[in-house]
């Protein structure tokens, strides 16, 4: 007992390990430069290793214990077993905070050398650390001796704290540090004069000041630019589920909606994969809006804040009176609601989905009109519309009028229809665990009052719910479906030839129908109103299996071994009946059919 003790006291006085998994390792600062010996690994699925063990060790409980759930997966928090997948909610207070580093190293870009070397002179007076370009033709391009550094054009990327910036001169163009002969050079801020920015992205990022179209704009990022150095922190706003994501899956159809949505360039395709820069994310919100497959989820705000303050904001505005509130949805650039609307104000336009428009309508309000301001780019407003109109989808599906959810300033009802002020609504918001399940709860309240109740609603192409059909005449069973599903909505039936099919499950992504040699899966986008209908399983495809001929051993579908027989038919190794005979063999019977034949000479050296 006294050895144990004694034990236990040296073990008390190790220092604890550093856990370099931490996001406080994972940055470079003016002490340490742990970037070169960081190495990341590809993830490994179900495995867990002995080292993330060890995490997950390390983030238990005090009593040691594992959640009631189980060990969590590192690689995106998902569990598959037996064909159904659980994913568990990603918690967003659990999610740490970046941290940013400005050492005041700014970027002067300016048509005006007069004006770039005041603004610069004066930068450096509060203590940052300037370069100049100019973008105006000069008497010498280049890099003059006493004077800024002129370039034809320059092009900026990345984020506060980490800006690079490449510079073209007689047509050859190449990183800013180049031209400079400074390999280190990097900036943390930018301000830019010129007409039009030079920033590769679509909306300019904290840290970029482009305040040529207001001069009093100009007096206030001079005043505000000393003010953004030293350590700073800001949130994570999304979060990313590489094992939901369909991009790189396909190679007719790729996937591009978040990457193309992005107005920031945060998302880039590498090796056929996504990547999300959390440091150049804005927090839009419109990668999740666009992602069919909720492989991108916001976090910031959280589902959960936005559909609590919407529920709020109704109850608030219709008081003690009964009946529906019209409803005014819109971003913060936007203006107040009318006479007798409440107004629910969200950061973002892309805030703006599916899930809240028809909690709306659950929570009582209707009509709905959406209007965000001309701050938001083309893609962010294609994507809200794009939600509105499968709202306005469901809508009509229901029986109920349509332009009850519109964009401000269309022609629709301003007051309250009376197909949706015979609907009674509940009092509170329902959160449910994912978008999808939130969707589907709001269906079937609204589903309920409809006269007479609908079974399913049509949605249009590009809806991310719905079914697949199977064409039983084409269909042998291959499972090439099942095995190119990402979300397991298609799965094999185990010992049988048995095709199941979970709806809830399905985004209508299209690699089932895809990945099918013989062309028999068929979209079919739709909304089942009953939510328990939709996470029941159905078995579109069944058969009796194909049994040898020789040891009476099942190894296939009879449709899939009579497609053999026909393709195969003519063919110089299948010349004789025995050989066409194999066809119909299991594979041990089949090897040793052929190692006894005397034909297997026509084809072994």
């Amino acid at each position: 007992m006294k050895e144990e003790n004694e034990s236990a006291d040296r073990t008390s006085e190790k220092p604890a390990s550093i856990d370099f998994h931490a996001p406080e390792f994972n940055m470079v600062d003016d002490l340490n430069d742990w970037a070169a010996g960081c190495q990341s690994y590809e993830p490994l699925g179900d495995v867990i290793t002995a080292d993330m063990r060890h995490q997950m060790e390390r983030r238990c409980n005090p009593n040691g214990e594992f959640p009631p759930d189980g060990p969590v997966s590192p690689e995106g928090r998902e569990r598959k077993s037996g064909g159904e997948v659980s994913v568990a909610p990603v918690p967003s207070e659990e999610t740490p905070p970046l941290a940013v580093v400005s050492h005041g190293r700014t970027l002067v870009i300016d048509t005006d050398a007069r004006r770039a070397e005041e603004c610069a002179a004066r930068l450096e007076a509060e203590g940052l650390e300037c370069s100049v370009v100019l973008t105006t033709a000069g008497p010498a391009p280049g890099k003059d001796v006493l004077g800024p550094f002129r370039a034809d054009s320059v092009t900026v990327a990345g984020a506060f704290g980490g800006f690079s910036a490449s510079a073209a001169l007689n047509g050859d163009r190449k990183p800013l540090a180049e031209w400079l002969a400074d390999k280190d050079l990097s900036f943390d801020l930018v301000l830019d004069l010129q007409p039009q920015p030079s920033y590769s992205g679509e909306l300019l990022p904290v840290g970029y000041y482009a305040p040529w179209r207001d001069p009093s704009g100009l007096e206030g990022a001079l005043e505000e630019l000393p003010q953004m150095r030293g350590r700073f922190t800001r949130p994570q706003f999304t979060a990313f589920l590489a094992s939901r994501c369909i991009h790189g899956r396909s190679r007719k159809s790729e996937c591009r909606r978040c990457i193309d949505v992005c107005p920031v360039g945060a998302i880039e395709s590498l090796d056929r994969k996504i990547t999300v820069n959390p440091y150049i994310c804005q927090g839009c919100g419109a990668c999740a809006l666009a992602c069919p497959t909720e492989a991108i989820e916001l976090l910031q705000p959280s589902r959960k804040e936005l559909l609590e303050a919407l529920s709020r904001a109704i109850q608030t505005c219709r008081g003690e009176r009964s009946g529906r509130t019209a409803l005014v949805v819109s971003d913060e650039q936007t203006g107040a609601a009318g006479n007798g609307s409440a107004l629910f104000k969200v950061e973002q336009a892309a805030h703006v989905g599916l899930e809240l428009l028809l909690a709306a309508l659950a929570c009582g309000a209707g009509p709905i009109s959406v209007a965000f301001g001309q701050q938001s780019t083309e893609g962010i407003r294609k994507a809200v519309e794009g939600q509105v109109q499968m709202a306005r989808a469901v809508l009509q599906g229901l029986g109920m009028p349509a332009d009850a959810v519109r964009f401000r300033g269309d022609a629709g009802a301003e007051s309250v229809p009376p197909e949706l002020a015979a609907f009674p609504p509940p009092q509170d918001a329902v959160v449910a665990p994912d978008r999808r399940k939130g969707i589907r709860l709001a269906i079937r309240h609204l589903c309920r009052q409809s006269a007479p109740a609908k079974k399913e609603i049509p949605m249009p192409e590009g809806t991310p719910f719905g079914a697949v059909d199977v064409d039983a005449a084409r269909c042998t069973l291959c499972m090439a479906c099942a095995v190119a599903c990402p979300a397991g909505a298609l799965t094999a039936g185990g010992d049988r030839p048995r095709l199941t099919f979970v709806e809830s499950r399905c985004h209508q992504c299209g690699l089932c129908r895809d990945s099918c040699p013989e062309q028999a899966m068929r979209l079919s986008p739709r909304i089942l109103c009953d939510p328990a209908l939709a996470d029941t399983p159905v078995v579109l495809r069944e058969a009796e299996p194909f049994r040898c001929v020789v040891c009476g051993s099942p190894f296939a579908t009879q449709a899939m071994v009579e497609r053999m027989l026909d393709k195969l038919a003519g063919h110089w190794m299948y010349a004789s009946e025995r050989q066409l005979k194999r066809l119909q063999m299991c594979h041990i019977c089949r090897t040793r059919d052929a190692l006894k034949s005397e034909d297997r000479k026509t084809w072994m050296p």
